[in-house]
């Protein structure tokens, strides 16, 4: 009975020091989920001297894999992708960068994190797996120059990563090299790790220009410890990218330090940078309803349209540059570059009042104010001084000459008492039949003018109008208005034969050669106009010259579009050689061709803006692209307006083939100034050019190393 006794005694023991232990295990296990854990100041103090180069992590006070087999998936190295032509020194700038983070520059593998290149305007992104060697507390800590991130999953997934250190946010942030303690950013809260555990990491540098490092540190948690940059025995690949094409990218990681930002359109923001990207009814016209158009069927009468600005025989060379005259707009839709420091003040010279001597300063006019002495000292600061000032706005006064020298200026902006005056001319006439009697104005949303001076304007009206049910509908209607007698009623007519037609099919056309970021974000860029606008009348036509750095036809039968065509073709590239087999693809000549490049980013509502601006046998399109400074992107878009270039340009195929197609004769092997030559026989074929600015449609900064030479000396 005694024997049973202590049996049982010693059971029970057994069973609480088991339990015991299992809690306590299970106690860090959910200190690891749980955040950060806190630093114990009773643990054993292990001081810490540098280590030697060449000292071994054993000696260093490192975690060591020596009592313990080798994990199967330590390879040593880690993933690093690096993005190049990249300006300024924030990561804010990298990750607005349109390439980034799916179609670096570069895949490679690093052995250690500890990198310098030694070169200029670039981002890193450095991922890949984190192994320690014993369960314990980690500090970590970053210093770069310029700014950098650390990032740290608590497991194995990058959906987890939390940052646990950084160096800046402004871009103007550095630090030496290995001086981890300049900023209280630079290192982490303890953490713990778990033996045989793995975890996903990511590295984000980005730098400018000077000296360029990024180390990534590490030690224990013990009193005095020293950081040590993570060596190779701790790391192992994310994947092995070695097989890879660079157009392969379902394989790369994206995480909450680096995702795919600008896939989606751009979204609003209570605090927009500069009025060009807010939110505009024009945006996203596409969402529309149409008005019946039988409603509008004879709803004006009908006019000879036969502008003095339309030529009849051929033009010079080159000089059709100079003949095309810029439509004007209203509302404003802001493309005017308010935030670009270049060429600033030449939108302003243009006022018969602006004094170049005075500057601004010449708007203000100083109101004496009876109860403030005034001591003129010829120095500021002056502030009890009042003034007065008159309503500002230079963009009404803007002209075609100063759109053309000034590529800050943006779209010629209508006076309100002008578009206004045309609206209400078009809503009398509205109210004038019994089918649209009861609609009523809601909204103006676009009205362009083509003015033809001491002739008449042409206009495009945009009205969202409310019916007699309460129903949203959009007309959207060409009209002209002889030059106008301020003794006389408004009077509005239909141009002959000059109506657009809102189903015309869309072909956008674009050769290339061995691009394949570009090629690949060129598609998603078409696939997210069919996302947003579920267009099914228009097509990706790519013209390629035997690229060997992916598969563009596997990539196009992959992507989500209404319909492609794809072309191979042998020999050097070809940009209107590839343009012309484009065109030769499409059928239908009473479809739209869209000569493009491809580098762009794409507003949503493109393939509706191209279609009601091109008439066929009448009118093509030739939209202003804006060309991104290095450190600028979609969602900052500071720049200039490619106000000279008309290499994009809509065109009906009918009017392509009567003016003759591309020039593959002079522009075999060369490029630079076809783009002229064809605006030249548009012109002198009877057509005119409808030139805008079109908000969110931007050329991206890229290098033009790895691109297809060019052969023309000029």
């Amino acid at each position: 009975m005694l024997y049973s006794f202590n049996l049982l005694i010693i059971c029970i023991v057994i069973y609480v020091f088991i339990s015991l232990r299992a809690n306590h295990v299970d106690a860090r296990e959910k200190n690891l989920h749980a955040g950060p854990a806190k630093t114990n100041v009773n643990q054993d103090i292990y001081k810490r001297e540098a280590p030697l180069e060449n000292e071994p992590p054993e000696a260093q006070g490192m975690p060591t894999a020596d009592d313990q087999q080798p994990i199967k998936t330590h390879q040593g190295r880690v993933n690093m992708h690096v993005f190049e032509d990249c300006c300024g020194g924030s990561l804010d700038q990298l990750r607005n960068n349109l390439l980034y983070p799916l179609f670096p520059n570069v895949r490679t593998t690093v052995s250690r994190l500890t990198v310098s290149p030694q070169w200029s305007n670039y981002g890193l992104r450095i991922f890949g797996y984190l192994h320690p060697s014993e369960t314990e507390e980690f500090i970590f800590a970053v210093a770069s120059d310029d700014n950098s991130e650390f990032w740290l999953s608590l497991d194995e997934s990058p959906e987890n990563i939390q940052l646990l250190a950084y160096v800046g946010e402004t871009g103007n942030e550095w630090t030496a090299p290995g001086e981890f303690g300049k900023f209280a950013s630079q290192i982490s809260k303890p953490l713990l790790l778990v033996k045989d555990m793995k975890y996903f990491f990511e590295v984000v540098l980005k730098q400018n220009t000077g000296i360029d490092h990024l180390e990534i540190a590490w030690r224990l948690n013990h009193d005095n410890g020293t950081f040590s940059v993570i060596t190779s025995e701790f790391l192992s690949l994310y994947g092995d990218e070695s097989s890879l094409q660079m157009g392969d990218i379902e394989h790369i990681p994206q995480t909450k330090a680096s995702y795919d930002r600008l896939l989606e359109s751009i979204p609003s923001s209570p605090h927009p940078v500069g009025e060009k990207i807010r939110e505009d009814p024009r945006d996203h016209i596409y969402k529309y309803k149409m008005l019946d158009e039988s409603y509008l069927k004879d709803l004006f009468p009908e006019c000879h349209y036969k502008p003095s600005y339309v030529f009849t025989k051929q033009i010079e060379r080159y000089q059709g540059v100079y003949l095309v005259h810029f439509s004007s707009v209203y509302p404003n839709d802001y493309t005017r570059q308010t935030h670009d420091l270049n060429d600033e003040m030449c939108f302003y010279t243009q006022d018969p009042s602006f004094q170049a001597d005075k500057g601004l300063a010449a708007y203000l006019t100083e109101v004496e104010d009876p109860d403030v002495q005034k001591i003129d000292t010829g120095e500021g600061p002056f502030w009890q001084r009042v003034y007065d000032v008159k309503p500002l706005n230079p963009a009404s006064k803007q002209t075609t000459v100063v759109a053309n020298s000034c590529r800050t200026a943006g779209n010629i902006v209508m006076s309100q008492d002008h578009a206004m005056h045309i609206v209400r001319a078009f809503l009398k006439a509205l109210h004038s039949r019994e089918e649209t009697r009861g609609y009523s104005l809601l909204r103006v949303v676009n009205v362009v003018r083509r003015e033809d001076k001491d002739v008449g304007s042409r206009y495009l009206v945009e009205l969202e109008l409310v019916g007699p049910h309460s129903q949203k509908v959009l007309v959207s209607r060409y009209v002209y208005a002889q030059a106008e007698d301020s003794s006389k009623q408004m009077f509005l007519c239909s141009p002959k034969a000059f109506n657009w037609n809102p189903s015309a099919t869309v072909h956008v056309i674009v050769a290339v050669k061995n691009q394949a970021r570009w090629i690949i974000q060129f598609i998603r860029e078409m696939e997210k106009v069919y996302r947003a606008t579920g267009d099914k009348n228009f097509n990706v036509i790519i013209i390629d010259y035997n690229s060997s750095d992916m598969d563009i036809e596997k990539r196009l039968k992959k992507a989500k579009l209404p319909s492609y065509k794809f072309k191979r073709m042998e020999g050097n590239f070809q940009r209107t050689g590839g343009l012309q087999a484009g065109i030769d693809l499409v059928e239908d000549e009473h479809s739209i061709l869209f000569l493009c490049d491809l580098h762009l980013y794409y507003p949503v509502n493109i393939i509706n803006s191209i279609r009601k601006h091109c008439i066929e046998g009448k009118m093509v399109y030739a939209p202003v692209v804006l060309r991104l400074d290095c450190d600028a992107s979609p969602r900052v878009p500071n720049g200039l307006w490619e106000v000279a270039g008309y290499g994009l340009m809509g065109i009906y195929k009918s009017d392509m083939d009567r003016i003759g197609g591309m020039n593959t004769i002079e522009f075999t092997d060369t490029w630079g100034g076809e783009d002229w030559e064809l605006l030249d026989r548009i012109l002198g074929n009877g057509l005119e050019v409808e030139r805008l600015h079109l908000r969110h449609f931007f050329h991206h900064f890229h290098s033009k190393r790895g691109m297809w030479v060019n052969n023309n000396p000029g």
